[in-house]
């Protein structure tokens, strides 16, 4: 995966890691999130690049926060990066800033009127 971007690659380890934990396999995982399995093999290869949407079907398959795809992982299991890591996650968070900004705002809106409906 060198000649790939790195923040694919993490994504790709990632997905296959959280997919293991699940004991999925990733025509499991490929069914949970309504894609092909195919595309999830693609994907743990790093040879394709998710959108936002299947993102966060993927997570949601994976019971997991989009976020956590995007962490690196460490020798010791902690959550660290390089300074470039950080900048790069920084990055692409900025140029998703409105959606992710609206993601937020529904998340919390629904969660809350979710939260009053059971009161």
């Amino acid at each position: 995966m060198e000649d790939k971007p790195h923040i694919r690659g993490i994504v790709a380890q990632n997905v296959k890691k959280y997919r293991k934990i699940n004991h999925l396999t990733q025509e499991k995982l490929a069914e949970a999130a309504e894609v092909s399995n195919t595309y999830i093999a693609n994907i743990e290869c790093g040879q394709t690049w998710i959108s936002d949407k299947t993102l966060e079907k993927i997570a949601n398959a994976l019971h997991i926060q989009e976020y956590l795809l995007f962490i690196p992982e460490t020798k010791n299991s902690r959550i660290s990066a390089s300074i470039n890591d950080r900048k790069k996650m920084i990055e692409y968070l900025k140029s998703r800033e409105k959606e992710i900004e609206i993601y937020v705002k529904d998340f919390f809106s629904e969660t809350f009127e979710q939260i009053l409906k059971e009161k």
